[in-house]
C-alpha cells in the first residue's frame, strides 16, 4: 500500500509501483480516492499563499500539492499516469476506486 495525499501516481509512487511489480511480483495495482478528500477543498495557488502566510516564508517545494476539484477525474488521471509508465507492462490490470467516507461504498471508477 503507498499512501499519499490526494492518490496522487507522483514520481515517488510511481518509483514504489515498479519496485513492487519487477522486485516483488505484483500483479494488479488499485488506485483508491475517497469522498471529502483535502485537496478537493482547496486551490493549489491559495493553498501555498497560505502556508506562507502562517509559517511566514515562501518554499520552493513542494513544487505542485495536486489540488483538484473532480474526484472521479482526478482518479483517472492517476490510472492513466500510471498505465502509461514505460517500465509499468501493459498486461498489469490498473483500475480505480472511489471510497465513500460516510458510507463505507467502494465504487470502481470507469477508466476507458
Amino acid at each position: 500500500m503507498i499512501r499519499n495525499a490526494g492518490g496522487i501516481a507522483t514520481d515517488d509512487a510511481l518509483r514504489s509501483l515498479i519496485v513492487s511489480h519487477h522486485l516483488l511480483d505484483t500483479q494488479e495495482f488499485i488506485i483508491i480516492n475517497h469522498t471529502d478528500c483535502g485537496l478537493l477543498k482547496v486551490k493549489e495557488d491559495e493553498l501555498k499563499k497560505k502556508l506562507a502566510e502562517k509559517m511566514g516564508t515562501s518554499s520552493g517545494t513542494p513544487v505542485h500539492f495536486h489540488a483538484f476539484d473532480d474526484l472521479e477525474e482526478n482518479v483517472r488521471e492517476q490510472v492513466r499516469r500510471v498505465k502509461s509508465h514505460p517500465w509499468i507492462p501493459k498486461h498489469i490490470p490498473v483500475r480505480g476506486f472511489v471510497y465513500d467516507v460516510k458510507t463505507g461504498q467502494l465504487s470502481e471508477v470507469q477508466t476507458d
